[in-house]
């Protein structure tokens, strides 16, 4: 069986997201901090070794786990539907208030499709989860629960395109 196509793109390959705003720059520093967001929920971060672009949302990424004091259930897990065939890596699976669902890692910035993104990671799952994004900026952390029903809608469509597109080298 070919290796399963990934949420993310998935979500390019259907248009619901914009790569050409996405930089090298942006990438690693994304990357960085989710590292270093995975090394602290396992307790082994060791502060003097974080990268200082990082730092400040580093720092709201601590104050959201002081604050909301969520449980982590799992860090950077793979999940695949094998019904509608796609695969992810989710950021963590929480549970909130005593409620479990799904959490993806954010900057600073909101778009629609995150909304379609995690609908999909909570897809993998055999019971229903909830939904949220945690976006980071160096002054602030928002935690975002997505609740509209019409996300698992457009995540369907999504696929669809996707594998259109692919069939069609579109």
């Amino acid at each position: 069986m070919p290796e399963l196509p990934h949420v993310t793109a998935i979500l390019a390959r259907a248009g619901l997201i914009e790569t050409a705003w996405f930089t090298e720059e942006a990438r690693d520093r994304g990357s960085a901090l989710h590292a270093a967001t995975h090394y602290l929920d396992e307790g082994d971060l060791d502060w003097s070794t974080v990268d200082p672009s990082v730092l400040p949302r580093l720092r709201q990424y601590q104050h959201f786990l002081d604050e909301v004091k969520p449980e982590i259930l799992s860090i950077e897990e793979p999940v695949v539907n094998e019904i509608f065939l796609y695969q992810g890596r989710l950021d963590r699976c929480v549970r909130i208030g005593g409620r479990e669902g799904v959490l993806d890692i954010k900057g600073p910035y909101q778009a629609a499709w995150q909304a379609v993104q995690v609908a999909m990671y909570a897809r993998c799952f055999d019971r229903p989860l909830c939904r949220w994004t945690l976006h980071l900026s160096d002054e602030r952390y928002q935690l975002i629960e997505h609740k509209e029903r019409g996300d698992w809608s457009v995540a369907l469509a999504a696929i669809t395109i996707a594998a259109w597109r692919e069939k069609h080298g579109c």
